[in-house]
């Protein structure tokens, strides 16, 4: 007998970490299988970008600094690339000072450390399901024959 197939809330969430720190990534990793997330690691913005293409994540989690590069590198390139897709900079209590930053360039917010693993993996279901949401609005804005009130016909 085949299996059901699983429905899209079945499905893990898929997330990307940019940070050069391997053993961070493998910790989240392994802390949030459970919990229904996939994530996968890139150690650079270009790595970055193409798993965000490659596996369909929904949610950026970005270290503060990373090889070569800074959150703010990340926003703009997920800004640019990836307009659907939000961040979360991953930061230090001394980072606490970025976080009116954070906002202003355009990231979704901040997971502080130590990391509460709940109230993260809430933030996260969140951000995917409003980002799911976005693209479907999308999809059905730019069907042929739907219009708009007060858009051309």
């Amino acid at each position: 007998m085949a299996s059901p197939s699983k429905r899209p809330m079945d499905l893990p969430i898929q997330c990307v970490v940019l940070s050069s720190k391997r053993s961070e990534f493998t910790f989240l990793k392994n802390i949030f299988r459970l919990a229904g997330l996939r994530l996968h690691h890139a150690a650079n913005l270009v790595d970055a970008d193409v798993l965000l293409a490659l596996t369909h994540s929904t949610v950026l989690l970005t270290d503060v600094l990373f090889d070569g590069a800074g959150w703010r590198d990340a926003v703009r390139l997920v800004r640019e690339r990836h307009p659907l897709v939000p961040v979360l900079v991953i930061a230090d209590p001394a980072d606490y000072p970025l976080l009116a930053q954070l906002y202003d360039c355009g990231a979704a917010g901040a997971i502080w450390k130590p990391f509460q693993f709940e109230a993260v993996r809430r933030q996260i279901r969140v951000l995917h399901e409003a980002s799911q949401e976005r693209r479907a609005w999308i999809e059905e804005a730019s069907r042929p024959g739907v219009y708009w009130s007060g858009s051309p016909r």
